[in-house]
Parts: C-alpha cells; structure tokens; sequence
C-alpha cells in the first residue's frame, strides 16, 4: 500500500507561502473521518523541496523531498521538514505567527492608526486613512508589511477586515458626535475580501451598527484586485455603490491595466502610489506619470490624492499639477485615533506656496460692506490670497498691480456694474477667469455677457456656500487650464 505522494506546486516568487500550503495538508488529514461507525484518525507528514535550490532535476528534487520528510517522519507525526534547515526554521517562525494572528482579535491586540489627508487648496484635513497594526505581546508593534501578506495568504484577512471596518465606524461616529470637520476616512480593502468574503454584508452591518452616513466611509481597493475577477468586482463595487459609501482607487499605475474599465467601475477617488511620489522632483517620467494620471482622473471626474507625500518640494509639485489631495509624512505619520483627534482639532492650514501667485489669488468685488465681509469670510478658509475690492474702478487698480487668477464680482454696483467690470477685465487681463452675482432676476444681460464670453459662471444671491466654493475652485482650475494652454 502506497503512504508516500508526491505534491508538485508551480514554483514562483511567493516561496514564504509553501509552508502554509503544506500546514493546511497536515491539518485536514488530521481530522477524524466515519468508517462503518468508528472514527479513524490519520496524520500526515511533509517534505519540502524547492527548486532550484535543492535540485535542477526531478531525481534530485525528489531526494532532497525524501530526506526532508524522513527528518519530519522522526519529529513524529504531523510535521512538516525543508531540506533546507534555515527553511524550516523561517516554516516554523511564519505558522507560530499565523497561529498568534488568529489570536489577536479575541486578544484585542489590533489597534487603528490613522494618517490625515490634506486639500492642496484649503490646506485643511479632509480625510483620513485607517491603517492596522498589531501590538504582539511579546514582539511589541509588528508592521503591516509583515502580518498583513500572512492574513491574507492564510484568509485570516476576512475577519481582519470585518474588525478594521467595525472598529473604523465606530471611530467616525465619534468623530462625527465631536462635529470635526471631517469628509471622509478610507478603509482598505484587500483583494480576499473582494473576492471571497462577505464584503456587502460586512459595510452594511458596520452601517447599521454605528448609523453612520454612508458617505462618511470609504472603501480603497487595489487595481489588481478588481482586474483578478472583473465580473465579481464589478458586481461586489455596484452593491457597495448602492449604499452610498464612497469608492477609491489605490495605488493607481502599479498592478494591471484597467484604464478601459475605470469609467465602468464609478469609483469617486483615485490614489497616485507611493513609488511615483517618491522621486518625482527629480525623475521627470514619474512627474510626467503623475501629471497623466490627474489629468485622466479629472476628465472623468475623478478626485486625485498622492501617498507618500514627505517634503514641500513633492507638496508644491503636485500642486502646480492640480492634484486634489496629499498624504504622507509631510503632513503626519500615522497615529491613534485619540491623537488623531488632537490634530485634528488644532491644526493650523498648510501653506503650500505655487509658482504662479495668480494659481492661488482672487480679487472680490462689492459696493456693500457686509457682501464683501461674508464673500472674504467663506473663501478665506480655502487659503485664497484675497484681494477685495468696494468699487469696479478700486478692482481695476487692483488688477493693474497683482496676478489675479479669478475676479468674482457683484453686478449691481454704484457706478460701473459688475458685467461693465468683467467686459474691461476681460480686454486688459484675458487669462482671468470672471465669475458674477447677481442679486435680480433680469438675465438679458447677464445672457449677452456670456454668449460674448465676459463671464465664465454667475451666481444667483443668496448663493448656496458649498456651491460657491466648489465653484470658485473649479474657476482656477479653469484659469490653470488656460496657462497650460498658453505655454504649450
């Protein structure tokens, strides 16, 4: 009777891996199965050879095997032996973790950090990334570089992944009850999930749980993760659409080529990785990436945010590309949600300084003090340069001595009105982008100052705050847009 096979596994570059392979061996022949009514116990043991390091051939690889497992044969059953001995004891250092990891939930060890993402306009926190760590009681803090390929070889990341999402709306409710000004916090998600796990249900019960507005949570998920099972993805991404929870794209550029389903998958963000970041001051094809990719992610409405983000020189870059969002050490390392709430209540605007001074200048124009006192006090907090102005000759002086990117001027004014004002910026400063509120219902005019392009967008009073600021910034996009056009 034969009590030796030979298992043959496509070698690879995920080696470290093989041990968990043959562990899963070793557990299911050990479990008892029926025979005519009595329970049989059986065991298994395994050697491991791996080549080309322990044989260029089949004879020679089956030899070193068979050593191998006469070495486990003699630790006695259920063991598992690399020919190697240094293989054996990394085996041994892996399933000891593995086994501890599946631990650390009931153990409550996993602990949540939290890295804050910053506009480049406003320079305020806008968000925040959820990021695991692991506090081994006896290895202290293990990076996620090292558990988190284990969770997910193993599948262990499905039930990581349900206690990240739980414990990360827990901590936007709370966020939520303080009235931080906070957008959103992102959660990973790994391709197992995607895949294989109970992803849907696991979003909608951390909803249900905590009462959250679904627009609160975002979800990252790999390119190459979607691409492994395209259907699955796509049908996985539309139900967690439907709930309303926010969908992003991370480490865009690195894993497969999914440009031609990036408009189907109705993801709202997409993330520059890290590796085009790091050296993009000083390798110009990966700030000539980056500048691709925010142009391709802003045709399709996308919002832009670049990790790994470390020095002002990467923050000014990636502003004067009009990328929407930065993250990195430049603006903090990850850290507890406590302290996380901290930075989050005392910290002061980033200044981060453009080239062209007119990128980030706009005049105000209005003959009534308190319009121009309420207009100043809402874009101030976008960390504008603001000029004001009370009268349409003041504006023009104004014009004559600073770069200007966008004029946003009232049109009922004593004198020359707002669309007289545009009509002479618009002959003297082409490139200004002009914006009007009107606080009538007579359009003729504002109609006619349109069709001969002296007003870029008007805005009706009272205007609605949220709107006017989404406004103005895609106004200078729009004046960026035209520099582009002019220096090229």
């Amino acid at each position: 009777m034969w009590d030796e096979f030979n298992i043959i596994l496509k070698h690879n570059d995920s080696l470290l891996w093989i041990d968990l392979a043959a562990q899963r061996v070793i557990d299911t022949m050990a479990r008892p199965f029926e025979l005519n009514g009595n329970s049989v116990y059986m065991g298994a043991s395994i050697g491991i050879s791996l080549y080309p390091n322990d044989g260029s051939d089949a004879d020679t690889l089956l030899s070193s095997a068979a050593a191998a497992l006469h070495q486990a044969k003699l630790r006695g059953r259920g063991m598992l032996q690399f020919f190697s001995s240094e293989m054996t004891s990394r085996s041994k250092q892996r399933l000891t973790l593995e086994a501890a990891l599946r631990r650390s939930v009931e153990r409550q060890e996993l602990r949540l950090y939290y890295q804050p993402q910053v506009d480049l306009i406003s320079g305020q926190i806008v968000g925040v990334e959820a990021l695991v760590r692991w506090q081994h009681p006896e290895r202290g803090l293990i990076p996620p570089g090292e558990f988190i390929p284990l969770a997910e070889e193993s599948g262990f990341v499905v039930t990581l992944g349900d206690w990240v999402l739980r414990t990360a709306c827990r901590q936007i409710k709370a966020w939520a009850t303080l009235e931080l000004p906070l957008r959103q916090v992102a959660v990973n998600v790994s391709a197992v999930q995607l895949s294989r796990g109970h992803l849907v249900a696991s979003v909608k019960e951390a909803l249900e749980e905590t009462g959250i507005a679904p627009n609160l949570l975002e979800l990252e998920i790999t390119e190459s993760s979607v691409m492994l099972d395209r259907e699955k993805s796509f049908e996985t991404l539309a139900q967690l659409k439907a709930l309303g929870v926010s969908l992003s794209i991370d480490d865009f550029g690195t894993g497969y080529s999914s440009l031609a389903y990036l408009q189907q998958l109705e993801v709202n963000k997409l993330k520059i990785d890290i590796a085009f970041v790091r050296d993009m001051t000083t390798n110009s094809n990966n700030a000539s990436i980056i500048k691709a990719v925010i142009a391709l992610g802003h045709s399709l409405g996308l919002e832009i945010i670049a990790e790994g983000v470390e020095t002002p020189g990467q923050a000014r870059q990636l502003r004067a590309l009009r990328c929407d969002v930065i993250q990195g050490y430049l603006v903090s390392k990850p850290i507890p949600g406590v302290d996380m709430t901290q930075l989050m209540s005392t910290f002061p605007a980033m200044d981060i300084p453009v080239d062209n001074q007119a990128l980030n200048t706009l005049l105000v124009v209005d003959d009534e003090p308190s319009m121009l006192t309420s207009l100043t006090r809402l874009l101030r907090n976008e960390n504008y340069r603001i000029l004001s102005a009370t009268s349409a000759e003041e504006a023009l002086a104004l014009l004559a001595l600073h770069p200007v990117g966008v004029i946003l001027t009232d049109q009922r004014m004593t004198g020359m009105t707002g669309i007289e004002l545009l009509a002479r910026a618009r002959k003297m400063h082409p490139k200004v982008v002009r914006m009007v509120l009107s606080g009538y219902t007579g359009l003729d005019s504002l109609t006619e100052a349109i069709n001969r392009g002296e007003i870029y967008k008007f805005f009706t009073k009272p205007w609605n705050d949220a709107e006017l600021i989404e406004s103005v910034r895609e106004a200078f996009a729009h004046y960026a847009e035209k520099i582009d056009v002019a220096l090229s």
